[in-house]
């Protein structure tokens, strides 16, 4: 283990060495996770969750077992409606 020093600057603030942001691959804008354990500080790389674009096939399943309910968003203009069998009327054709 390669134990290094930073130096608290008055503002509370350190910097990392070089040879740490190299080999976990911190940039300007990266996050790192800090907490206390028993009386060490620790830190962790945090890797960010990429958000969904807008074009992600996942929201095509948004609203597809939408069944009229309040509150639940409706099919998409482009998505066939009436051909998907809501959760609730399937259990009748599930075989025992």
């Amino acid at each position: 283990m390669n134990i290094q020093k930073a130096k608290v600057t008055s503002k509370g603030q350190l910097t990392l060495p070089k040879s740490i942001r190299d080999r976990l691959n911190l940039e300007k804008g990266s996050y790192i996770a800090i907490y206390l354990e028993k009386d060490q500080l620790v830190m962790k790389k945090v890797n960010p969750k990429k958000p969904l674009s807008d074009a992600d096939p996942i929201w095509d399943l948004v609203g597809m077992f939408h069944d009229g309910c309040e509150g639940q968003e409706t099919p998409r203009e482009n998505r066939v409606e009436n051909k998907v069998t809501p959760f609730r009327e399937a259990s009748k054709w599930k075989q025992s």
